[in-house]
């Protein structure tokens, strides 16, 4: 992942803090195109980037808040 600017980072942080309806719907995302992984048929490399791609913001919005500089 590309290692993002601070100011960046404070704003995951604040959407990850005050707008949960954001971090929870990436999150929901990245889980569904991981269900749908096993049973994807047609451009197999694609389904797999985004999954990387969702499960990485994912993770970012959870690590956001304590990566963030007060």
């Amino acid at each position: 992942m590309l290692k993002p600017e601070p100011e960046v980072i404070r704003a995951f942080a604040y959407t990850a803090q005050n707008v949960p309806a954001v971090k929870q719907f990436i999150s929901e995302w990245a889980t569904m195109e991981l269900k749908r992984l096993p049973v994807t048929v047609n451009n197999t490399a694609v389904a797999q980037g985004r999954c990387q791609v969702l499960g990485e913001l994912s993770e970012f919005f959870d690590k956001a808040p304590t990566m963030a500089e007060p």
